[in-house]
């Protein structure tokens, strides 16, 4: 009986750790409306038998959860192709550094929002079980969640000092992923600087 008991609290232990991690993640993500993420994108991916790979650097800018900056670092042939959304005035401006252009459309930025604040939700709901191996957290879903999807994933986060460095994206058999890398990410950043209009 003290063994069970032992390994009872060992295992509890384990989920409160990694669920601590999520938890305080989220908590520091909560209410922040002004950021700025630099990262790297690699997907890894079969096609017609081969593999695939994608590589891609960016930097995302966003203010006030409504303005949103994108650039691409690399590939060298997109470096510098930059796409910058203000949603009071719903003008797109998007080009390269010398030559610009602009269209005025509306892309509902609160539907994107409210689409990443419910995720962040649905973690701490028990349709996500939190777990840790290899130093990530890997998210995974419950049966019922499982059942409404065609493939289900795996998500592993790595977390280091309450601070995400990365997220992967894992197919069932993990022979495809998306990765991201997050190199740097400042939250509550000055952001004005990102959307000054061309003149």
């Amino acid at each position: 009986m003290k063994k069970y008991f032992t390994a009872l609290l060992v295992v509890c232990s384990v989920l409160s750790f990694s669920a601590n991690y999520l938890f305080d993640l989220v908590e520091q993500l909560a209410g922040v409306r002004d950021f700025v993420v630099d990262f790297d994108l690699t997907a890894e991916i079969k096609q017609n038998g081969e593999n695939r790979i994608f590589y891609t650097s960016c930097l995302l800018v966003v203010r006030n959860l409504e303005d949103f900056y994108f650039l691409v670092k690399k590939p060298d042939f997109l470096s510098n192709l930059s796409f910058m959304y203000l949603s009071r005035i719903k003008r797109l401006v998007f080009g390269t550094g010398t030559s610009q252009d602009f269209e005025t459309i509306d892309i509902p930025t609160v539907y994107i929002v409210q689409s990443v604040l419910s995720a962040l939700r649905l973690l701490q709901t028990p349709l996500v079980g939190v777990r840790s191996e290899d130093g990530y957290l890997v998210l995974t879903f419950s049966k019922l969640v499982a059942q409404q999807v065609e493939e289900p994933i795996k998500v592993r986060l790595e977390i280091r000092d309450s601070q995400l460095k990365s997220i992967e994206i894992l197919s069932p058999s993990e022979e495809e992923k998306i990765s991201v890398k997050i190199n740097k990410l400042v939250l509550n950043a000055r952001t004005d600087d990102y959307f000054q209009l061309p003149r």
